[in-house]
């Protein structure tokens, strides 16, 4: 144990004086570049500033992409604009009568129906909202 201390301390005393390396002693100059390693730092400092560095960058490169999408965007809404009125324009005329054909035409009976359906659907919404009200009133009386 002696011994590797010495030669520890010799090792640092040689790579402090800048002497060359002994091709003789092999463990000594095992020794010397473990203190020249700890010697020098492995890496530099951090600046005092570096999150606000990264900020700053992550969002210039979102903004940046943030433009180019929102200008491809713009221009992709422009071209269905601009096709759907073309559409519309050649086709438009055909289209009306098709749709119309499509709407089927009611019988009287089937007005009637139609007719009370909405009526139940109406008194339906209007107890959901109004009457539950009334049933349940608390006229002040104590649980």
């Amino acid at each position: 144990m002696e011994r590797e201390w010495q030669a520890q301390e010799r090792a640092m005393e040689q790579e402090r004086r800048g002497v060359p390396l002994d091709p003789a002693d092999p463990r000594l100059g095992e020794y010397r570049l473990i203190a020249r390693a700890l010697r020098t730092p492995a890496m530099e400092p951090v600046p005092f500033d570096l999150a606000d560095q990264i900020v700053r960058r992550v969002e210039a490169a979102q903004t940046l992409g943030e433009r180019v999408e929102g200008w491809l965007l713009r221009i992709l809404i422009a071209v269905l604009a601009v096709v759907a009125v073309g559409a519309v324009a050649l086709y438009g005329p055909g289209w009306a009568s098709a749709f119309v054909a499509l709407w089927p035409q009611p019988s009287a009976q089937a007005t009637g129906w139609a007719g009370l359906l909405l009526g139940c659907l109406g008194l339906s919404l209007a107890w959901q909202k109004w009457g539950g009200r009334l049933l349940h009133h608390d006229h002040g009386h104590p649980a």
